[in-house]
Formats: C-alpha cells, sequence, structure tokens
C-alpha cells in the first residue's frame, strides 16, 4: 500500500510496519508551526489554515482549503503549509499575506506555477468593513472585493472576485442577506445567499466529455476549492432555538440551473457543558442527469449520484 493510495502525500506520511507484513501506522502531522507575535504583527510559519471572505455557506474568496457549502462540521480546517504574516494599523484595519509553496505533482520539483502568493486588507468605512484580495494563486491572477453591511436588522454581506486564467476572465460572485428574530417564542437566524461561479457549466452539461471542455472547473474541483458543477446556486437556511441547549437547522440549496437540490437538516444538542451531539440528514432531489439528481457516467444508462445520508457526531471538549 502506498501513500497515494491512501490519499496522502508522501512528505506528511511516516510508516512503521510492525513484525509482519499485514501491520501499517499512518503518522500525519495536522498543525505544526511556528510564530512571532509584536504589538501589531503576527508571523508563522509552517501547517496553518487560513479563512478569507464573506460568503457563509459559498465563498469564492476563500481559496485555501475551503468548506464544503453542506459541510457539518466546520470546526476543523484542514491548513497548508505556509509563510503567514499580519500588519494591525491604527485605525484597526489590517493587512494579511500569506505564501504557499507547492511542488508539482509530476516533477516533484517546487514550481511557481503550483504555489501561491495573497495579500487581503481589511478595512473599515464607517460602521461597515471591507476586504482587498490581490492573489497570484497557481498559474492565475486572483482579485476580489468584499464586505458587509448593516440594514437595520439584517447584515447584507459579498464578495466579487476576477480570475485570470491562461483560457479566459472569470467572474464569480456570492451576496447574502441574514437576520434574526423570534417567532412564536423561538429565537430564529434566517439566511438567503446567491452563488455564481463563472466556472461553472453553463448549460446544466455534467457528462464526463463536457467537463473535459472546462478544466478550469475541473482543476478547482481536484485542487478542491469548488464543490459545484453549475453557474447559478441559491441557498436558504435557518437556526431555530428549539430550547437553550437544542439547535435545529434545515438548509436548501437548490442549482438554478437544472431542477435538482440538496435539503439538509443539523440538530445539534449541548448534552453537558463539554459534551454536543451533532445529527444531521442529507437528501438530495432531482431527477438523473442533473448534479443532485446524478450526472451521467461513461457507462450509458448509469449515472453518479450521492444517494441519501445519515451523519452523527459525538464531540467532548477539554
Amino acid at each position: 500500500i502506498t501513500a497515494e493510495e491512501l490519499g496522502i502525500a508522501p512528505e506528511d506520511v511516516k510508516i512503521v510496519t510492525g513484525d509482519t507484513d499485514v501491520t501499517l501506522m499512518v503518522h500525519r502531522l495536522d498543525r505544526l508551526n511556528v510564530s512571532w507575535t509584536g504589538a501589531r504583527t503576527v508571523l508563522r510559519f509552517g501547517r496553518q489554515a487560513v479563512s478569507w471572505g464573506n460568503g457563509l455557506l459559498y465563498n469564492p474568496m476563500d481559496v485555501f482549503n475551503p468548506f464544503d457549502q453542506a459541510a457539518i462540521d466546520t470546526e476543523y480546517k484542514s491548513g497548508d503549509d505556509m509563510l503567514y504574516g499580519e500588519d494591525l494599523f491604527d485605525d484597526g484595519s489590517d493587512l494579511q499575506g500569506v505564501v504557499v509553496v507547492r511542488r508539482d505533482p509530476v516533477s516533484g520539483e517546487v514550481e511557481s506555477d503550483q504555489s501561491s502568493l495573497a495579500f487581503k486588507y481589511h478595512g473599515f468605512a464607517g460602521a461597515n468593513e471591507y476586504d482587498l484580495l490581490a492573489a497570484a494563486h497557481y498559474d492565475d491572477l486572483l482579485l476580489g472585493l468584499g464586505g458587509n453591511l448593516s440594514l437595520g436588522g439584517a447584515v447584507l454581506r459579498g464578495d466579487l472576485t476576477w480570475t485570470r486564467t491562461d483560457l479566459e476572465n472569470v467572474l464569480s460572485g456570492v451576496v447574502s442577506v441574514s437576520y434574526s428574530w423570534t417567532w412564536g417564542g423561538t429565537n430564529v437566524s434566517g439566511l438567503l445567499e446567491y452563488f455564481r461561479s463563472g466556472f461553472g457549466q453553463a448549460d446544466g452539461a455534467y457528462a464526463p466529455s463536457d467537463l473535459l471542455a472546462n478544466p478550469d472547473l475541473l482543476r478547482r474541483l481536484e485542487r478542491g476549492e469548488l464543490y459545484t458543477l453549475a453557474r447559478n446556486y441559491l441557498a436558504a437556511s435557518a437556526t431555530l432555538e428549539i430550547t437553550p441547549l437544542v439547535l435545529v437547522t434545515p438548509t436548501l440549496l437548490i442549482n438554478l440551473d437544472d431542477p435538482s437540490a440538496l435539503g439538509q437538516i443539523v440538530m445539534r444538542y449541548d448534552l453537558q457543558q463539554d459534551l454536543q451531539l451533532t445529527c444531521a440528514l442529507n437528501l438530495p432531489l432531482g431527477p438523473p442527469a442533473s448534479e443532485y439528481g446524478g450526472v451521467t457516467s461513461p457507462v450509458e444508462g448509469r449515472y453518479l449520484a450521492a444517494g441519501p445520508s445519515l451523519f452523527a457526531q459525538l464531540a467532548w471538549y477539554f
């Protein structure tokens, strides 16, 4: 068995075999970094995670290991080996920088077209906030603008990104509005979010031959930067506080380019102060040849689809 067969990068693995050929131990460093913190400056080198952008479910500005829009457990985020720096200014704004060096998967050599250099400025305009992003990510130029502002009791968030690839210039964006209220004595937080993926399929065609004609999309799917196939999505979600210890969150992710969607309901129950139970049901909806109903496979009459699924997690905090 090899590291590649386990889905683990060889440099992340230490393998110890026992007395027999059937014994295998795999160890992967999850977080290991060295940091220096000054009065207003932070420098950190090693494996770590960063999260940029203002999208709550879809996030085109977060290109470093973003979460799947249907992710249930978002407390842990996988990291990259990087050099990270942050400088805080007098007005509370800050500038962050990231350098990620990667090897070419074929040659094994460190290559600039496999690496990333990114800067993000976070500033304030009165009571509102905004972000400016500039990055050389793999072999693409990425620019982004985002922010959030208050609209009465609601919050409007959004990001717009422009990517120059070898093939085209691509615009992607997300905009959402969130609002909290009381309904029948129950506290409710609602979210409505629209996502436009410029890399997605414009015509809802997901057959292998159609996807092969969109290499920019396939590269981002392979790198884990995108989890969607189409261009236009609408998400609706609400968190209901059944009791102070029980939260229920139904979510509907709708593909606007074909008649399919993903329904999800998540329940979180704080059993004790340091013990939480999370349960979730995922239900794909849609006909064959749609994204959630099942995309066309190379075998005629067969489709690649994820069926209904249940998730349960008991977390102990210490």
